[in-house]
């Protein structure tokens, strides 16, 4: 029986009816399809830096992936996943500044960091949370895994944003460097130990390359809430709750934070 034939013996009005929702599942897959055919190219290569060489991808957006290279079998899973929601193309001269602009960073030019960032990689609502709070730990200062976690309103979250920074499309852009553990040691770092002393050093920490020994020891402590910050031996930071604690570099990162120092121990 031919399909005219059917919509008939059903009515007009129902046939009608029939036939638009059908082309409207028939629309909705066709999208869907062509979503997936259709990704976004993005511009890839590996470039050199004074932190090591990274895999770069960018977008028109700006920049969607930066992978510290260990070895080929790591490049071929990253652009393995990379290709899940996007469509690479070897060019190294785009993403060569990527990796210019992360020297002069390192080297100590704090506003060499240029490129837009594309969030296309990141995988789901908790881990935009997480990064985009991260991006208002301001250079200079570090924070806590418990702390980024408190901020978005997550009293226990820190295994999960230990798990978020981990999974980071982009780190130094997005700097996820600045999360220390809860007792002041470095803590864990995509890059390792010796690129999160070097990006930390360059913000201006004063670090030697014990990476049990503790940051909260050899910075002023910033309180939120009261906006003061405090030496490390103050009573007044020794009552304050970890989670509401940043870690600032020096007195003046805390002063250009908006911090003012504390009355009773008189930071520096």
């Amino acid at each position: 029986m031919k399909i005219e034939h059917l919509l008939g013996s059903i009515g007009t009005e129902f046939a009608e009816e029939a036939v638009d929702a059908l082309l409207r599942r028939a629309r909705g897959k066709i999208a869907t399809a062509l979503k997936h055919i259709r990704r976004p190219a993005v511009a890839v290569g590996v470039v050199q830096s004074s932190v090591g060489d990274l895999l770069v991808a960018t977008s028109r957006q700006g920049v969607a992936l930066i992978h510290y290279v260990h070895d080929g079998r790591d490049i071929a899973a990253t652009l393995a996943n990379l290709r899940l929601q996007f469509d690479p193309v070897e060019d190294r001269r785009t993403v060569r500044e990527v990796g210019e602009e992360v020297s002069r960073y390192v080297a100590g030019d704090a506003k060499a960091l240029r490129q837009s960032i594309d969030f296309t990689l990141v995988r789901n609502t908790f881990q935009n949370k997480i990064l985009d709070e991260l991006q208002r730990v301001p250079r200079g200062a570090v924070v806590s895994y418990q702390a980024l976690s408190a901020a978005v309103g997550v009293a226990k979250g820190a295994r999960a944003v230990g798990n978020t920074l981990h999974a980071n499309p982009v780190p130094i852009y997005l700097p996820c460097h600045r999360v220390i553990a809860s007792d002041g040691r470095l803590g864990g770092y995509v890059g390792g130990t010796t690129c999160k002393l070097q990006l930390l050093r360059s913000e201006g920490f004063a670090l030697d390359d014990d990476d049990t020994a503790s940051i909260a020891n050899t910075t002023v402590w910033g309180r939120r809430g009261t906006n003061m910050y405090c030496r490390a031996d103050c009573r007044v930071a020794a009552r304050a709750a970890r989670a509401r604690i940043v870690f600032f570099a020096n007195p003046e990162e805390a002063q250009r934070a908006g911090m003012r120092p504390c009355k009773i121990c008189r930071p520096g």
